[in-house]
């Protein structure tokens, strides 16, 4: 999440948050906006190491790809405040997607109020693109099935055919394999929600207090 002209830009990754805690999402969108001083931030080693083997995987997902399919393209990472290397990104992605690419990775999306990089999206028999993701987790989770709904959900709003299935490579080497219908409406039931509670916070020009009912808190 980041704000940029006024205007505040999400990611798939803030519907997990706002999920998880309400509160604690709004205060960090306080922060963004000025109002507050950023919370305090300490490192967590636990969570450091999550995140390097979370990359190992990945890594490992993409060269089994890589020896699976001909065309493996790979989206260089953009600049998300910079309008131009966003949309250079967007562009890449697109390019790629019309050009038939076996594999697209890191696949780059925006709209109006959201960015979003998929990890893989793979060209199906009948031309069509699966989204799957890679998750150090032994279990699919709904914040992970969120983002696959999300990346989706880009997809076809850019006119690509999209499988009718996503799945996440999970770290113990499985798949995991579920239904976009099943996903979808809760993706979009999710964003709605999300786009409220920025709406609402952007209305008030307090910050956020402790204990307001209107939000949920995960007491942490």
């Amino acid at each position: 999440m980041f704000v940029r002209d006024g205007k505040v830009v999400t990611s798939p990754s803030d519907l997990s948050a706002a999920a998880a805690c309400e509160w604690a999402f709004l205060r960090e969108l306080d922060a963004r906006l000025g109002r507050i001083d950023a919370p305090p931030r300490t490192e967590d080693p636990m969570l450091r190491r999550a995140a390097e083997l979370g990359d190992k995987h990945e890594v490992a997902v993409l060269e089994r790809l890589r020896e699976q399919h001909a065309v493996v393209v790979e989206i260089p990472r953009p600049d998300v405040r910079d309008e131009a290397s966003l949309a250079e990104a967007v562009e890449r992605t697109q390019q790629a997607l019309a050009e038939g690419a076996d594999v697209v990775f890191q696949a780059t999306f925006a709209d109006e109020d959201m960015i979003g990089f998929a990890d893989f999206l793979v060209r199906q028999r009948d031309g069509s693109y699966q989204v799957q993701d890679s998750k150090l987790a032994r279990s699919a989770k709904v914040t992970a099935l969120l983002q696959l709904a999300a990346y989706a959900e880009q997809l076809a709003r850019t006119g690509v055919a999209v499988a009718p299935s996503a799945v996440l490579i999970l770290g113990d080497g499985t798949r995991s394999e579920h239904a976009l219908a099943d996903v979808v409406p809760v993706f979009r039931e999710r964003r709605a929600h999300l786009r409220r509670l920025v709406a609402e916070r952007l209305a008030d020009d307090a910050p956020l207090a402790w204990g307001d009912a209107r939000y949920l808190a995960c007491g942490r």
